[in-house]
C-alpha cells in the first residue's frame, strides 16, 4: 500500500458494523461479515449490496475528498428530483447533472450492466 503525496494504490476501506455485505469486485463476490474491514484495489469496478435478511450498517471512509459533497448534491438534490418530477435517470438533463458529477469525484458508472447483476444475485 502507497500512501502519502501522490494518492493511495487502494481504495478507501470500508467497515461492517452490523450484518453481510456481499461486495463484487471484478467477477469475485466476497461476503464481509460484521466487525470486518474490506480493502480493495483502485480502479476495479465493484458494487456493494445487502444479500442476507437483516440490516446491513458499513462504513465506507473517503480520504482526501469530500465525498460528503457528492452524495449531498446526489442524494439531496438529484434524486428528489427525479422521484418530484417522476424522470428517470436516463433523462437527458438528469443524465448529464450525474454524469457532470462522477466526473467531478472520479467515479465511473456502468449502468448497462445493472440488470444483469440483479438478475443473477436476486437483488431489487
Amino acid at each position: 500500500m502507497k500512501i502519502g503525496t501522490g494518492g493511495a494504490s487502494i481504495a478507501p476501506p470500508s467497515h461492517v458494523l452490523e450484518g453481510t455485505a456481499s461486495i463484487l469486485m471484478g467477477d469475485e463476490v466476497v461476503k464481509v461479515t460484521a466487525g470486518s474491514w474490506h480493502l480493495r484495489p483502485r480502479g476495479i469496478v465493484h458494487v456493494v449490496w445487502n444479500s442476507a435478511n437483516e440490516n446491513l450498517r458499513l462504513i465506507d471512509m473517503y480520504f482526501n475528498q469530500n465525498f460528503e459533497d457528492y452524495l449531498e448534491q446526489l442524494y439531496h438534490k438529484i434524486i428528489p428530483e427525479v422521484i418530484e418530477k417522476k424522470l428517470t435517470f436516463e433523462d437527458p438533463k438528469i443524465a448529464k447533472r450525474i454524469a457532470q458529477l462522477d466526473k467531478k469525484f472520479g467515479l465511473t458508472y456502468y449502468p448497462e450492466k445493472q440488470q444483469a447483476l440483479i438478475d443473477k444475485y436476486g437483488l431489487s
